[in-house]
């Protein structure tokens, strides 16, 4: 038997993990970054760059694109209609961190992994890419903590 729970909130709970998998794993992947580069152990270094390109390809679009998936669902589910201030929000900030991941994060995540092949994880262009890559991951990661506190809090509505 299927659970008596009507489509909006099936809708609202495969949104909200999706979200908290996205967002949460950003974070981790981020601070697990700044932590393997303060060890200064060069094959450690190289295998993280590689595990964070597969993830930034077969794990963090998926994910994302389920957050904009379900949320659209949500919205025509219940025909809230796409006029709030928060929703608006929301959307552009989820476009412009897409935007950052596809752009730069996972085809920088590849050409840092290839760096390090060829040249060492020692080395000045390798470590240069990675502090660059990791600057833009924070920034991408407080831009994601915004649109959680804009959908949560609602303080445009």
């Amino acid at each position: 038997m299927l659970l008596a729970i009507a489509t909006y909130y099936w809708l609202k709970s495969a949104h909200v993990l999706a979200a908290v998998l996205w967002v949460g794993g950003n974070a981790m992947l981020t601070l697990l970054a700044l932590m393997t580069i303060g060890l200064r152990d060069p094959v450690r270094l190289a295998q993280f760059v590689k595990q964070v390109a597969f993830l930034g390809a077969a794990y963090i679009p998926v994910l994302s694109l389920m957050v904009i998936a379900f949320g659209f669902g949500m919205v025509e589910n219940r025909d809230l209609g796409y006029s709030a201030t928060w929703l608006q929000i929301g959307i552009a900030g989820w476009a412009a961190s897409f935007v950052v991941g596809a752009g730069y994060l996972g085809p920088t995540s590849k050409k840092v992994s290839k760096l390090i092949e060829a040249q060492g994880p020692d080395s000045d262009e390798a470590q240069a890419l990675i502090q660059r890559l990791l600057l833009v991951a924070r920034l991408d990661v407080v831009l994601l903590l915004v649109i959680v506190f804009d959908m949560t809090a609602k303080p445009w509505s």
